[in-house]
């Protein structure tokens, strides 16, 4: 009988570890919330962004341009698509200094569809950022262009990032491009946005360096761009003065 009942006994503790067992493998996952990130693409009409813009123009090994100005864009209304798809214009001006009156430079559309953000560019689409924002994710920010593709990244997400004088918080970093070989070529690209404002910094530094003899290795600038933006105001418009 004893051994009977420690046969029993034994039997129960296993069924009850094996029923602890399958409780926790079908357990599910807490699931990622499908639209974290989307707020940090700020499309709300009526909201803008001004920005300080530094620029260098590379025309030839030393010779250049620099512009500094500054830039302004505006939420504006919706539209939709023949597709059904909701975007928005996006109005940019630009003046040389802040003693001068805006003047309107071009008109981007962009808009989140799905699972992307997706701003048009003097008529190129590109594909900016991808939700659920994590640092895990990769996604080619030429998909819907005939450009090159260009693997990107969310390289933080939620993280302080400072501009200038100004830390914001729930800053998202987004890595276009980080490629430079020291000697033919440098690509060096990334955005930060702000949750509920916006893009806050733009960096892009695409030059071509002078190969031929008498400058190979030197880091001599032959062509390409210096360009630099940065926040320094945001707003809804009829809340201007």
């Amino acid at each position: 009988m004893k051994l009977k009942n420690w046969f029993l006994f034994l039997c129960v503790v296993l069924a009850t570890v094996c029923a602890c067992g399958q409780g926790s493998d079908e357990e599910p996952e807490a699931p990622t919330d499908p639209n974290l990130g989307k707020s940090y693409f700020f499309l709300e009409q009526g909201k803008y962004r001004e920005y300080n813009v530094y620029e260098i123009r590379y025309q030839a090994v030393d010779i250049s341009d620099t512009l500094r100005y500054q830039l302004r864009e505006e939420v504006g209304e919706a539209f939709e698509s023949p597709k059904g798809q909701i975007s928005h214009f996006i109005r940019r001006y630009t003046r040389p200094t802040s003693a001068q009156a805006w003047e309107l430079d071009s008109v981007w559309t962009a808009r989140i569809e799905g699972d992307k953000a997706i701003s048009v560019e003097n008529n190129v689409p590109l594909i900016k950022m991808v939700f659920p924002a994590d640092t895990s994710r990769r996604w080619d920010g030429n998909l819907m262009n005939s450009r090159q593709p260009v693997i990107q990244r969310f390289k933080t997400f939620n993280k302080p990032f400072t501009v200038g004088l100004n830390t914001f918080l729930e800053a998202a970093e987004i890595e276009i491009s980080n490629q430079d070989d020291g000697i033919t070529f440098r690509d060096i690209r990334r955005e930060v946005y702000r949750d509920s404002i916006g893009l806050i910094y733009k960096f892009y530094n695409q030059v071509k360096l002078c190969s031929r003899p008498e400058c190979l290795g030197q880091n001599k600038v032959e062509s390409g761009r210096l360009y630099r933006e940065e926040l320094i105001a945001h707003g809804t418009l009829n809340e201007e003065d």
